[in-house]
């Protein structure tokens, strides 16, 4: 049976995530992620706090745009274990296990979510949202890279097999979700964003 959610990657998945994501993405995806950081337009005194942050890969990038306090919440043990063997000589950058559908304690200027968000079912989406709202500043922006809303159905049978072989089900349903309707409802707006790989893929900021 097919899992309803892939984000909880585990055993050597984890271990070995970055290799498998940039071999199948045919060797793009670190310059797509330095692009979408940097156009998150962070600035030297933005705080950001990272849902899913994963293996660091994001947090990382974070480092070369701001001095002040990164933080990466996970809940993959293995993701986390190579998370901070990446981070651990960053005194800015604190990293915890923590389920994102659960509120925390820490006020930011971003929060940023990388093809996470897609993997939850809607009423965890929206305590997820809840929680970014949460958790940022007055003006703060909460940023969503993840795929972008597009015609599925339309797209030709080879793309709909392989996105469906490499994607859960719940990824599908994401596309067809107006995910700024919801974001509206928690209280969002001010949005711009920004298209990768021929639109498919879309990084979504929102501001509080």
């Amino acid at each position: 049976m097919k899992k309803l959610s892939k984000v909880e990657v585990k055993g050597l998945e984890a271990i070995f995530y970055d290799e498998i994501i940039t071999i199948a993405s045919a060797f793009s995806y670190k310059k797509f992620l330095r692009k979408a950081i940097k156009d998150m337009n962070i600035k030297e005194n933005h705080s950001i706090l990272d849902f899913g942050c994963g293996t660091a890969m994001a947090l990382c990038n974070f480092l070369k745009y701001t001095k002040n306090q990164i933080i990466g919440l996970d809940l993959g043990k293995n993701m986390l274990f190579e998370a901070m063997k990446k981070c651990h000589l960053y005194k800015n950058v604190k990293i915890f296990n923590h389920d994102i559908r659960k509120k925390n304690p820490f006020i930011v200027d971003k929060v940023f979510i990388s093809f996470v968000l897609h993997g939850f079912e809607t009423l965890d989406r929206i305590k997820i949202i809840n929680n970014a709202y949460a958790n940022l500043k007055k003006n703060g922006e909460f940023c969503i890279l993840d795929y972008n809303e597009f015609d599925y159905i339309g797209r030709p049978l080879w793309f709909r097999k392989l996105f469906e072989h490499f994607e859960c089900p719940l990824a599908v349903e994401f596309i067809n979700t107006p995910i700024k309707e919801i974001l509206r409802s928690v209280g969002f707006n001010n949005f711009y964003e920004y298209y990768y790989y021929n639109g498919l893929v879309r990084l979504l900021v929102a501001k509080k």
